[in-house]
């Protein structure tokens, strides 16, 4: 083959790949209609910068304890929360969960803390409690992270917030360790699978209330008032 066809069959090749990667993106930032646990449905997609007025309303409306358990103090900078949430591309990416009347109810974001581990943040309003939101969120978040060559999930927990530790550890295996004050979960990205298998094998005759003083939420990826 001459000069003129490897380099036609390269560009051919690049622009395959680069298909590829722009059907992957459109996939991941798509909208979906996920059902919970109860049989009611939400929307799950991408975050986006437009997010952030819903986003500060959304996190605006957490009760003091919610607050002192997604960001290990009631006193947060909820606007500064809400522009890191809804920031997206280079090291971050999040997902935002909407009921059928467009109100945010849920949200999951990572931050990157090198190429292959990230930090991975989630909050979901009190009265979708026990219906699998967190779970959902959490295994579409790793799955992005994982195609982004993300290999390891980290979230920070209080360790009176057993709710959130009980969906890291049922639904996908996490190592917990305890360390100067607070929880630290682990587990490696690929467990979204597990996670979404559990998720699948979960009867809604299942479904837990979270205990009083737990949330489902963690404090990374997000910093904490000082």
């Amino acid at each position: 083959m001459g000069s003129e066809g490897a380099n036609f069959s390269q560009r051919a090749r690049d622009a395959g790949a680069a298909s590829a990667i722009a059907r992957s993106t459109a996939d991941r930032n798509a909208a979906k209609l996920v059902r919970l646990r109860d049989g009611s449905s939400v929307t799950v997609r991408a975050a986006r910068a437009q997010d952030e007025p819903a986003l500060l309303v959304f996190l605006s409306r957490l009760c003091l304890e919610a607050r002192r358990m997604r960001f290990f103090t009631g006193a947060a900078d909820i606007e500064y929360a809400a522009h890191l949430v809804a920031a997206t591309g280079g090291d971050r990416y999040g997902l935002i969960a909407h009921d059928e009347e467009g109100v945010t109810v849920g949200h999951a974001t990572y931050a990157k803390l090198d190429d292959r581990c990230a930090e991975v943040a989630i909050e979901v309003a009190d009265h979708l409690h026990g219906r699998g939101l967190g779970t959902l969120l959490i295994e579409r978040l790793a799955a992005v992270a994982e195609a982004e060559g993300i290999t390891r999930f980290v979230a920070e927990v209080l360790p009176e917030n057993r709710a959130m530790l009980d969906v890291f550890r049922d639904g996908f295996d996490a190592r917990v360790c305890f360390h100067d004050g607070s929880d630290t979960a682990e587990f490696p990205t690929a467990a979204w699978r597990l996670g979404r298998e559990r998720f699948e094998q979960t009867p809604s005759r299942r479904l837990w209330k979270a205990p009083d003083g737990g949330a489902l939420s963690t404090a990374a990826a997000v910093p904490r008032a000082s």
